[in-house]
C-alpha cells in the first residue's frame, strides 16, 4: 500500500519554504529555496519548488518519482490573483497526485491560527490583511508592488533607495541608511540608476534588510519609513474590519520578517498581537494539504 507524503510549500517574492511530513505528521524534512512569486515567472516558481522539495528529502530514503507513494502538495504562492499565472502554473506537469493551491496570505493565516479561523496582517516583500470564518475569505491589500503593498519589504527598499537618490542630488542630509545603501552599489551612481530602473519587488525587497540594520541605529530615514509602514498595518486593521461588517473589534496577528521591527511602531497594539515567531505559513499549508486529502 502506498505511503501518503504531505508537502507544504511557503512561496514568495524572494524565497520559498518547503515542510515535508508522513501521514502521522512525523518531520520528514524541510528546505529554503529561491523566489516562487507566479505573477513574475511560473518557471521559477515550479524551479524554486522543486529544487526545494529535492532538498528537503536528501537526508530521506524518499525519492520524489518513487511509485512507493502518494504526494500531495498544498501550496501557498505569491501572485495567485492573476488567474493566467494561475492556470499556467497548474498545468505545467507535476509528480503530485493531488495539489492546493492557495495564497501565500491563506496558508499563513492557516499557520498563524493553527488550522482554524482567525486574521492576519502579513509584512512580507508584500502586504497583505487576510481572514478566515466559517469557509469565507476576506482580503486586503496584497493586489502588487509598486501600485499597492505600501509597508513591505518591496516597498520599504523602493522608498530607501528614493531617499538614497534625494541625498545624491543634496536635497536631504545623508545618513547610515542612505551611504550604506550607495555602498552597496559600489558608489556609482549609474549603476544605481540602471539597477534600481530595472528591478521587480523581489530586487528591491533585498534593500529592506538595509532600512532594518539602519532602524536599529535610530537612523531617521528608517525610523520614518517604518512609521509609516506601521500606519499602513493599522489602515489594513480597519480595512479588515470594514470587509466582514463589524463595529466590533477583531484579534489580529501581525506576521512577517519585518513585523518585529515595525511592531514596536503600532499604536493598536490590544488588537493587533505579534505572532509566536515559531508559527510559520508552510505550516498551514501542510494543515491545508491534510484537511482537503481528509
Amino acid at each position: 500500500m502506498k505511503q501518503d507524503i504531505f508537502i507544504g510549500v511557503d512561496g514568495g517574492g524572494t524565497k520559498t519554504k518547503v515542510l515535508i511530513e508522513d501521514r502521522s505528521g512525523n518531520l520528514i524534512g524541510e528546505a529554503i529555496g529561491g523566489a516562487a512569486n507566479i505573477r513574475l515567472s511560473v518557471t521559477q516558481a515550479w524551479d524554486s519548488i522543486n529544487n526545494a522539495i529535492n532538498l528537503a528529502l536528501q537526508n530521506s530514503e524518499i525519492d520524489i518519482n518513487s511509485s512507493d507513494y502518494n504526494f500531495h502538495i498544498g501550496l501557498g504562492l505569491a501572485g495567485v490573483s492573476i488567474k493566467k499565472a494561475v492556470d499556467e502554473f497548474l498545468q505545467t506537469p507535476h509528480n503530485f497526485d493531488k495539489i492546493v493551491l492557495e495564497s501565500d496570505a491563506h496558508i499563513a493565516c492557516l499557520g498563524a491560527h493553527e488550522g482554524k479561523d482567525g486574521s492576519i496582517i502579513s509584512i512580507g516583500t508584500g502586504v497583505i490583511g487576510y481572514r478566515i470564518n466559517k469557509g469565507h475569505n476576506y482580503r486586503v491589500s496584497g493586489w502588487g508592488f509598486p501600485h499597492a503593498d505600501t509597508g513591505g519589504g518591496a516597498w520599504l527598499g523602493m522608498e530607501a533607495i528614493r531617499y538614497t537618490f534625494s541625498w545624491l542630488d543634496g536635497c536631504i542630509d545623508e545618513s547610515k541608511m542612505v551611504s550604506s545603501i550607495y555602498e552597496h552599489f559600489n558608489s556609482d551612481l549609474m549603476g544605481l540608476v540602471a539597477w534600481a530602473n530595472s528591478s521587480n519587488s523581489t530586487q528591491f525587497g533585498t534593500i529592506a534588510p538595509f532600512v532594518i540594520k539602519a532602524l536599529q541605529k535610530n537612523d531617521k530615514y528608517a525610523i520614518e519609513l517604518i512609521k509609516r509602514a506601521a500606519k499602513e498595518v493599522e489602515l489594513l486593521y480597519i480595512g479588515l474590519k470594514n470587509k466582514i461588517h463589524t463595529d466590533q473589534n477583531i484579534e489580529c496577528h501581525l506576521l512577517g520578517g519585518i513585523s518585529p521591527f515595525l511592531y514596536p511602531y503600532v499604536k493598536n497594539q490590544k488588537h493587533i498581537v505579534l505572532c509566536n515567531p515559531k508559527i510559520t505559513a508552510v505550516k498551514g499549508a501542510v494543515y491545508m494539504i491534510r484537511d482537503y486529502c481528509n
